[in-house]
């Protein structure tokens, strides 16, 4: 089921007659999940997830000229809907004292698959999706890594690894000072 850094499901059974439908629940390991910061390494989703998916065959009816006469139309696949969940861990370090933190990776996945994508709405579906299966690797690295906290923190009354040097609070009033270059600003006045 996963080949190097992707992670292809193999779909012959969805594009089968029968099937619409096919369940995935399964542990995928992807590479290439960390983030490189300023020469700093670090490990933000640990590369481990654990899927509860379902793809689904989208497609649109078409006439049929070889059809018979009780159906005489017949579903062309367009493409695959995956929905579902992705499961997994992060570790990134705080951003004020750099200490490493967790937390749990809950990505609710609604995702589609299409022969002829659109840039940054839909994935692209291979030419040959019965056969050579769908590649969700690169959806789900987007997928975890859009999960993960803009500006984490270990806890919110963290104050960094210098509080004294790098207050965190509001700023101390230190008299009103204002910056001389600004002074023409105050003779301003605005006439209703």
């Amino acid at each position: 089921m996963t080949r190097g850094a992707q992670f292809v499901v193999n779909t012959a059974g969805l594009f089968g007659q029968a099937e619409h439908r096919l369940v995935v629940r399964s542990e995928a390991k992807l590479a290439d999940m960390e983030l490189s910061d300023s020469g700093m390494r670090s490990t933000v989703v640990d590369g481990h997830l654990s899927l509860d998916l379902v793809l689904e065959r989208t497609g649109s009816e078409v006439d049929s000229a070889d059809a018979s006469e009780h159906d005489p139309r017949r579903t062309e696949p367009d493409g695959v809907l995956v929905s579902g969940t992705a499961r997994g861990r992060w570790s990134v370090p705080c951003r004020r004292c750099l200490e490493p933190i967790q937390g749990d990776l809950v990505a609710e996945i609604q995702e589609l698959f299409e022969v002829n994508p659109t840039e940054g709405e839909t994935w692209a579906l291979r030419e040959a999706p019965q056969e050579d299966g769908i590649d969700l690797g690169p959806m789900l690295r987007e997928v975890a890594l859009l999960c993960l906290p803009l500006a984490p923190l270990c806890r919110t009354e963290c104050e960094g690894p210098a509080p004294d040097r790098f207050p965190t609070g509001p700023p101390v009033d230190e008299g009103s000072r204002v910056d001389p270059r600004w002074s023409a600003l105050d003779e301003l006045t605005f006439d209703a």
